[in-house]
């Protein structure tokens, strides 16, 4: 998706299913990347992501993904 504004691009990640990534340091790190689930920008092709590389660990990444899209099935 594009052609939104970055504030616009950042509302709308909030209503999509978000994934956990592996930073560049491979599976074996302990950090995990947020993001949707399908690659959202904005107008000036910036991507949005939820959690940057580096700043959570795995375990609550995956948390927190588990209980962000289950809230958007209504539970």
């Amino acid at each position: 998706m594009g052609f939104l504004k970055y504030k616009d691009a950042q509302n709308l990640s909030l209503t999509v299913k978000w994934k956990t990534t592996p930073c560049q340091s491979g599976e074996s790190c302990w950090c995990r990347i947020i993001e949707p689930e399908q690659e959202l920008k904005d107008k000036d092709g910036n991507e949005i992501y939820i959690v940057g590389s580096g700043s959570i660990p795995k375990i609550y990444a995956e948390h927190i993904v588990k209980l962000h899209n289950a809230s958007l099935n209504g539970g």
